[in-house]
């Protein structure tokens, strides 16, 4: 038989427990989506108002029987963990409207949104003990300035999204052993260097890198070998070496659009299933395809540059069916339109109605593109191409004498370790002759 007091106690602690908990209700519910039929997002508006944050205990709340939460009004430090650690399984949660300079992600969530938060910091834990279920992080519109450490803790993530922040380089080693992760979205950021050196993420579909600071790309993109949709518009892209995209054997759209851009290939250039290319507004004055295999081509923008005629615009270069030519406000050459292939199809021009003159349906501008004026452009292209050449150089070359420098410093401490052996063997001999 338990003792009186026995049962006492353990009523009173419990009491004492429910006393203490805090009941959290939804200010309001909401559907998640458009096409939600239910109401199944559960509402929180967080204040000092309405109870202390700062005195509660966290881990003693009691919450709606949701599993989709938007939290509004944190300000300061904040527990995810502590907050929803009474709940077993959490498919979503929003935080928004609210300043949380760190954020810890919590094990058991499925998909966190933070949206204009003033975030900083963005903390996975490193343990053994349990594994992550997240597959969708946005941190958008917040202040961090590098990709999460131990991101690739997330080994369920399919989609990151960290536009607008403060990312100035990316390394994609950082995002290996993410198997699962098919969309990353890294615009309005001030990436200047994107590194790709030995990465293995064979479900990446699309990237989108635009409105960044790049004024170059990696040589090795081959290496994201699944990716679709490549976006690097509204950079600071100079020069795009085309081959450097070999190796993207899926890529189906391609876009450089608003980059003050020369285009040209050092070596064979093969997108086997690019469909859509975008260079609009890149001020482009020539355009060289020679090399450039685009087999699968159906549209290509090069509306708004200063365009007179496109090189080596033939067979080679697409095998389809057909290809739409988008051209608007470009000063097209009036000899250049018939030597076009007819699969080539231009897309209804917006300027046809101050247009004074029309080649096959084309609004053009003249007959002169002299061979002087066709050199000078290609002469740009080359000086751009020895530049990287030189470039490559510099760095092989660099390369070079860091290996010598350390072969330099090796051969010294071998040096060091052989006077060290021939003073130890000299020693030895002197302790060998005085036992003799």
């Amino acid at each position: 038989m338990i003792p009186r007091i026995v049962i006492s106690l353990a009523f009173l602690i419990s009491a004492n427990a429910v006393a203490h908990a805090t009941q959290i209700y939804c200010d309001t519910i909401t559907k998640d989506d458009r096409n939600s039929t239910i109401n199944d997002m559960c509402k929180i508006v967080i204040s000092d108002q309405k109870w202390n944050t700062s005195s509660v205990d966290l881990s003693s709340v009691i919450l709606p029987k949701f599993e989709k939460f938007s939290l509004i009004g944190i300000n300061g430090s904040f527990s995810l963990d502590d907050f929803f650690s009474t709940k077993t399984s959490l498919e979503k949660l929003h935080i928004y409207g609210s300043v949380m300079h760190v954020i810890q992600i919590p094990a058991k969530l499925e998909s966190l949104l933070v949206t204009g938060c003033q975030t900083r910091q963005v903390v996975i834990a490193n343990t053994d003990e349990y594994r992550y279920g997240i597959h969708t992080l946005v941190l958008v519109e917040n202040q961090i300035s590098e990709i999460p450490h131990r991101i690739d803790q997330l080994i369920q993530l399919k989609s990151l999204d960290m536009a607008n922040n403060l990312l100035e380089k990316v390394n994609f080693t950082e995002f290996n052993g993410l198997k699962e992760l098919n969309f990353v979205d890294l615009s309005l950021n001030r990436i200047r260097v994107v590194s790709i050196e030995m990465v293995d993420l064979p479900k990446l579909l699309k990237l989108d890198l635009s409105q960044n600071l790049l004024k170059s790309i990696p040589r090795n993109f081959g290496q994201l070998r699944a990716l679709d949709d490549l976006n690097l518009s509204y950079n600071k892209l100079e020069y795009v070496e085309m081959s450097h995209f070999n190796g993207l054997t899926k890529l189906k759209v391609l876009d450089l659009q608003f980059n003050n851009l020369l285009i040209g290939s050092l070596a064979p250039a093969i997108l086997p299933a690019l469909e859509v290319l975008r260079l609009e507004s890149c001020h482009l004055q020539q355009l060289d395809l020679f090399g450039i295999e685009m087999p699968k081509l159906k549209k290509l923008y090069l509306n708004d540059n200063k365009l007179e005629y496109v090189e080596w615009f033939n067979k080679e270069v697409y095998e389809g069916a057909g290809l739409n030519l988008y051209g608007d406000r470009n000063p097209w050459n009036c000899n250049w339109l018939p030597e076009m292939h007819p699969r080539v199809k231009f897309v209804r021009q917006q300027d046809r109605i101050i247009c004074r003159r029309f080649e096959k349906n084309v609004c053009c501008v003249g007959n002169d593109y002299t061979t002087e004026r066709k050199a000078d452009r290609r002469w740009q292209v080359v000086k751009e191409q020895n530049r990287q050449i030189f470039m490559v150089l510099e760095e092989q070359q660099d390369k070079v004498r860091i290996l010598g420098e350390n072969c330099g410093m090796i051969g010294e401490q071998l040096a060091e370790i052989e006077n060290t052996l021939a003073k130890v063997m000299r020693v030895v001999e002197a302790i060998a002759a005085r036992v003799d």
